[in-house]
């Protein structure tokens, strides 16, 4: 029989998921579930089962968990059309947050859209190691190239004593910024400024928190070779000069202009990067050097202070004095306290 005879699900040659039997035909979740994750399958998405249901809850417009328990709900033509077109887009390699409009970041909900890179759950070590040194005080908190504002709002709506100034050279980001202190309702602690890297502060701040593009071009290509979210996100938020130092050079060399005394910088890189970030943190600002590890005990934040007595007791990793930093003991050293 002819595979238009049978209605069958087919895919046309540029791997658009195309069904004989049209929308008007009522589909329950269970089915359109099936044949979602198939097709994401057959497109190599990794995430295939989890990113169906995902997208599915975002169109129903239900928890995901909803969903297992009631397979035979029906999705109106709609929401069908609707969640067919998000799972062809995911086949091409589009970004689920992108798909669905948000992302979720220590704990709390942030808009994005290709104007601004997608929070990643490492980048929440950057935020505990500042929350570390914070402790609670109210200091003045600068989140440089602030992107969506994942950082800065993650940092001010647990740390209600804090002021932060998000700086970012993009006034597209900075949109999408302002509409998420608003959802998160820091709005009126938070102030945005456009501008390259430090150069919107006028006066000394207590932290600086950082999370700057740190790729190389080929890194990125081998990315966008293996097909992730890179492709799709701002070229601007991900790469940084032929070593993927030019951005985090010229920020530390900035610190002792608006760095005060006593204060100190975080720093999330990549961690091949660490050590070389954290010989140029030491070299600017001659105190101590600390590397904070992330979930999977990759060194993930490089942060330095003017002052080692700042770092008693603070996060879980080594401190060295001046002219002592070594990376590799900072890892022995943790291995040690566990």
């Amino acid at each position: 029989m002819d595979d238009r005879a049978r209605g069958d699900d087919v895919r046309e040659p540029h791997g658009r998921l195309h069904r004989r039997d049209d929308t008007s035909t009522i589909r329950t979740w269970g089915a359109e579930r099936a044949v979602a994750t198939s097709h994401l399958r057959t497109a190599g998405i990794e995430t295939a089962a989890l990113d169906a249901d995902v997208l599915l809850a975002h169109v129903a417009g239900v928890e995901k968990e909803t969903l297992y328990g009631h397979p035979d709900t029906e999705l109106s033509r709609g929401a069908c059309e609707r969640y067919r077109e998000l799972i062809d887009r995911r086949a091409r390699g589009e970004p689920v947050a992108y798909l669905r409009g948000w992302k979720e970041f220590y704990g709390l909900r942030f808009a994005v859209d290709p104007r601004v890179l997608i929070p990643r759950p490492e980048t929440e070590t950057l935020v505990e190691a500042a929350r570390g040194h914070i402790a609670g005080r109210a200091l003045t908190v600068v989140d440089v190239g602030t992107g969506s504002g994942a950082v800065a709002i993650a940092i001010a709506a647990h740390e209600p004593r804090v002021n932060v100034i998000a700086t970012d050279v993009s006034a597209d980001a900075l949109a999408v910024a302002h509409a998420n202190a608003l959802s998160n309702g820091v709005a009126d602690r938070i102030e945005l400024r456009q501008g390259d890297l430090l150069t919107p502060l006028t006066a000394p701040v207590d932290v600086v928190v950082a999370n700057l593009p740190y790729l190389r071009p080929e890194a990125l290509a081998e990315l966008v070779g293996e097909r992730t979210s890179l492709a799709y996100e701002p070229r601007v938020a991900v790469v940084a000069g032929a070593d993927g130092l030019s951005l985090l050079r010229r920020a530390i060399a900035e610190l002792p202009r608006v760095l005060a005394r006593g204060g100190a910088a975080f720093f999330e890189v990549d961690p091949a990067q660490s050590r070389t970030v954290a010989q140029l943190l030491e070299a600017t600002l001659g105190g101590a050097v600390r590397l904070t590890r992330d979930l999977a005990g990759e060194a993930r934040v490089v942060a330095s202070s003017y002052d080692i007595r700042v770092w008693r007791g603070l996060c879980d990793s080594a401190a060295f004095p001046a002219g002592s930093m070594d990376v590799s003991a900072c890892s022995a050293s943790r291995t040690e306290r566990r």
